[in-house]
């Protein structure tokens, strides 16, 4: 076996030979990957895949891809980690470890804030992420109705600009996503194996509205949705009535204003871990959700005014001081209040309400603020 050339960004000619690693391990459909998820596996964006070349060939990849998330009071920049794969022919010599501590580098030195990943929880926590975030999955069926649901004509599926322009329209409104423009949500909605319907109600009062799902089984998943309220009920009434389905799942953000009407037909929910989040800069983390923090205390009537002090373990510490009108954010260097494990303090920040519970009532503004939202849409995820 030759020395291993890693880990390094892959080239532009490299990229069919580490898509076929991908594909060889994650997908052998037509187009593989790259139809799968287009907004991942771009070959012009080469510079979004690290890997590792050993006996001449490419042997371990980990992909970062950036994106810029909404939450609801400004942005912030998260790179999603994908494509974690290996020939396993050369497992074994902690080409996964080298590769994220690669990445790891690159967000440090471009101060990116966040990243996220699906995956094994046990596998990724020993490099700092954890479960984050919430949101409820309800699902529906032809009882889920009174009555029988019933096909509607204002109901078509997704093909053209016009329409593409009502989805980007209702996508843009959202106040936690991940920030597209025209050309993105092109791609988003053209990925192999989505359906998108779309709600017109030509003439009518209701305004616009759609609903994105998996294809390809019985039991299908509604991925994004949005619009009207009246729109939403049209879709899934419709796509029960015409589609011939063991089940149908819908994965909703529990704020999300059209929440209601899945709750409403829904013959079962249940509540679940969102993504797996790993903190980058703490500080430039709450600065971007600072607006979020402060909307949700001010809004919360509670006047009491003090400060309290964040720290990784072995890391930076961050100073929040709150009072009846505003909260600030200041780098930290002394002792802080909370020294917590990157995992620990992610529970804390982003975790399911009954995460960290008694270390949030040690403060009136952890008790009234956390945990901190954001959503990535399923047809996003990376």
């Amino acid at each position: 076996m030759t020395d291993p050339d890693g880990p390094r960004l892959a080239t532009p000619d490299e990229f069919p030979e580490l898509m076929a690693l991908l594909d060889r391990y994650f997908s052998n459909e037509r187009g593989g990957m790259a139809a799968r998820l287009p907004f991942a596996y771009d070959r012009d964006h080469s510079d979004r895949h690290a890997i590792i070349v050993e006996d001449g060939r490419i042997v371990s990849h980990i992909a970062a891809i950036p994106q810029t998330l909404s939450i609801g009071t400004g942005t912030i920049e998260c790179w999603g980690i994908g494509g974690v794969a290996t020939d396993r022919r050369y497992r074994g010599n902690g080409y996964m470890s080298q590769l994220l501590e690669f990445w790891f580098d690159r967000m440090d030195e471009r101060g990116v804030p966040l990243s996220d990943l699906s995956g094994n929880r046990q596998r990724y926590g020993h490099f700092g992420y954890e479960l984050s975030g919430n949101e409820h999955r309800y699902v529906l069926d032809d009882r889920s109705f009174d009555g029988e649901p019933i096909a509607s004509e204002s109901v078509v599926g997704y093909d053209t600009d016009e329409q593409l322009e009502t989805l980007h329209g209702i996508h843009e409104a959202e106040p936690y996503r991940v920030v597209r423009d025209r050309t993105d949500a092109r791609t988003v909605f053209g990925q192999r194996g989505l359906e998108t319907l779309v709600y017109e109600d030509d003439g009518g009062d209701d305004d616009p509205a759609y609903v994105s799902f998996t294809r390809e089984s019985p039991k299908r998943t509604i991925e994004e949705f949005g619009g009207s309220e009246a729109g939403l009920e049209a879709l899934l009434s419709h796509v029960l009535a015409v589609y011939d389905l063991t089940e149908l799942t819908a994965r909703v953000p529990p704020w999300h204003p059209l929440e209601p009407v899945f709750a409403r037909h829904s013959r079962i929910w249940s509540a679940h871990p969102h993504r797996k989040l790993r903190i980058c800069d703490l500080h430039g983390l709450l600065e971007a959700f600072r607006g979020q923090l402060e909307d949700r205390w001010i809004q919360s009537g509670r006047t009491e005014q003090g400060s309290i002090e964040f720290g990784i373990v072995d890391g930076e510490s961050v100073r929040v001081a709150y009072g009846p009108a505003s909260v600030s954010i200041e780098p930290e260097t002394g002792a802080p209040d909370l020294e917590l494990e990157r995992t620990t303090l992610t529970s804390l920040l982003f975790g399911l309400p009954n995460r960290c519970e008694a270390l949030r009532a040690t403060d009136p503004f952890l008790e009234t603020v956390l945990p901190l939202r954001f959503f990535v849409w399923a047809t996003e995820h990376v």
